[in-house]
């Protein structure tokens, strides 16, 4: 695709639930631009080099939540501190690749403090319904 160096191959969007967290952890304004700069390196997703505009390689850090594979929801690890937070993990869910307007929806469905390797069964829980929520007005009830 032309000029993916600098739009890359999916557009982000956050989910209010998200973006409301996102104010909650980060008070500072500073923080909260550096969180949406770490998300929209999904952008980029999934490659693993891609070339930012001054040179550097962007690192994406990722992997899907093994329980949630077959529902296309994955994790972003973002390895800098921002705001006093560490091993912050950035919860995001592939969109339909067939929906394009122009590109497809990479949908950023919660943000996390993590310390554990693991999720509860609760935040799993919280995931599926956000994907479903996600799902239900974006792409089932759509007007074409």
């Amino acid at each position: 695709m032309a000029g993916e160096e600098l739009t890359g191959s999916y557009r982000v969007r956050v989910i209010r639930p998200a973006l409301h967290k996102a104010y909650k952890m980060f008070r500072k304004c500073r923080d909260q631009m550096e969180v949406r700069e770490q998300a929209l390196k999904l952008r980029y997703w999934p490659k693993r080099t891609v070339m930012a505009d001054n040179g550097e390689l962007l690192d994406l850090n990722w992997s899907w939540v093994e329980s949630l594979k077959d529902l296309r929801i994955g994790e972003l690890r973002i390895d800098d501190k921002i705001g006093g937070q560490d091993n912050l993990r950035i919860i995001f869910f592939e969109g339909d690749k067939a929906v394009r307007e122009p590109l497809p929806m990479m949908w950023v469905l919660d943000l996390l403090a993590k310390k554990k390797t693991y999720f509860t069964a609760n935040e799993l829980q919280i995931f599926r319904a956000r994907r479903t929520l996600v799902i239900e007005r974006f792409y089932k009830n759509r007007d074409n």
